[in-house]
């Protein structure tokens, strides 16, 4: 459900967003001590480009690094499949870490189909203990409705064929725009991609998020190339007690390292990047510049705030670490420049 906010909190909301979409949303230092202090498990996820050339990975270095759990690719669509899926499972198992597998959904094509496919590379690869993961990052062209009947169909054929309870991977703007943050499938555990440095809330209805991948780009010894990185919400016994089927179990380590709520923050995280577009717009428009800036210094951000901001946009414009569009960047760039 959208939230109604009036001109000022859309602004305040709009300068909210710039700094948590960057990082600049930081946890009090007293916080942030506590989060570091805090040790969750941490662990990769690979498919093939991970094997440049198709050399192997070390698994016995990858869990020497102090990773505890690894995801691999099984398949993608209907008919593709990772051809490194089964050996790399068997190694990591051999190495002494938590295994599962992964699917990356193609909602244009048929759901039952793919369930299929993933359910039979499971059912048949080596075993893994970790829920298997239906990842559900592209529309295909599909809207909110037809995605969500596209997931409960393959969720749905899956566990049929399995007997066993998937995950669901995704990312906040994916969900809320796309699925129109439906919380139909809030009983399945929330793997969460959030490529910033405190830890996701929720959205969609969950309590929790069980995974959090928080890096695209990381390095870890054994593997020839950039990995994801991950970390599990819970300490090495939840993380146990998860791979030993209790998926409740997982929670109270990420909800010390998230940011400071507030009404405001609470309900930007119920808006859609196209709602924060329009919100960038208007203010480039100066339908609302000058409350812009009063909100600005009411809220304590001063001109080198805005300076920094605009400078991590420009450095990660590129990246896709930013949920904005082009567009949607260069009306931020207006907006920072201009406080």
């Amino acid at each position: 459900m959208r939230l109604s906010l009036n001109l000022r909190s859309y602004t305040v909301a709009m300068l909210v967003a710039l700094f948590a979409a960057v990082g600049f949303l930081a946890i009090p230092l007293s916080s942030k001590a506590q989060a570091q202090s805090v040790v969750a498990p941490s662990g990769i996820d690979v498919a093939s480009h991970q094997r440049p050339g198709g050399a192997p990975i070390d698994w016995n270095s990858v869990a020497a690094s102090g990773q505890r759990f690894a995801y691999v690719k099984a398949s993608e669509g209907h008919g593709w499949a990772n051809d490194f899926y089964g050996e790399d499972v068997a190694a990591a198992n051999a190495a002494g870490l938590l295994t599962g597998a992964y699917h990356y959904a193609r909602p244009d094509s048929n759901p039952h189909a793919q369930a299929n496919y993933f359910a039979s590379m499971v059912n048949s690869g080596p075993a893994t203990n970790l829920p298997p993961v239906l990842d559900l990052e592209e529309t295909d062209g599909l809207n909110a409705v037809d995605l969500q009947n596209w997931t409960r169909a393959f969720l749905q054929t899956f566990e049929a064929q399995t007997g066993r309870t998937p995950m669901i991977y995704t990312y906040r703007y994916f969900w809320v725009d796309e699925m129109a943050n439906t919380t139909e499938f809030s009983n399945y555990p929330l793997w969460l991609a959030a490529y910033q440095d405190q830890a996701p809330a929720p959205m969609g209805g969950w309590d929790t998020v069980s995974f959090w991948q928080r890096s695209e780009t990381g390095t870890v010894s054994g593997v020839d190339a950039n990995v994801d990185l991950n970390l599990f919400n819970g300490t090495e016994a939840q993380l146990q007690a998860f791979a030993a089927g209790n998926l409740n179990s997982a929670g109270g380590v990420f909800e010390t390292m998230q940011a400071p709520s507030s009404d405001i923050i609470a309900d930007l995280e119920q808006q859609s990047s196209t709602l924060l577009g329009d919100v960038l717009g208007a203010v480039q428009s100066g339908a609302a510049g000058p409350e812009a800036a009063q909100v600005a210094n009411d809220s304590g951000l001063t001109a080198s705030d805005a300076a920094q901001i605009e400078q991590v946009l420009l450095q990660r414009q590129d990246t896709g670490e930013i949920p904005l569009d082009q567009q949607q960047i260069d009306q931020a760039y207006e907006v920072v420049s201009g406080l």
